[in-house]
């Protein structure tokens, strides 16, 4: 006898009605595509062949133009947090 066909004893309280279906919809889609077993990362010789796309020099150069977009946001983050010290060590004085 199959699961299908074998009557199931359900609680009082299972209705079968079906809440928040969990198909995967949901999610986020850098989330969904790890939950539909896509292919999520490039293969190896994709990743090689991006690399061969600039020169070590270039690379540096992008490397360092990121770095210096992040860095007034870094600096204002360290900033916040001695203003907080700050004011948290006046008031307990």
């Amino acid at each position: 006898m199959s699961m299908a066909k074998k009557d199931r004893k359900k609680d009082d309280w299972d209705t079968g009605v079906v809440i928040a279906p969990m198909n995967g919809d949901e999610l986020p889609k850098y989330r969904r595509m790890a939950y539909m077993n896509m292919k999520k990362r490039p293969t190896k010789e994709e990743r090689q062949m991006h690399k061969d796309m600039y020169t070590p020099k270039e690379r540096r150069a992008i490397m360092r133009a990121g770095l210096l977009v992040m860095l007034p946001r870094l600096l204002l983050i360290v900033i916040g947090f001695a203003v907080a010290v700050l004011i948290i060590w006046l008031w307990l004085k």
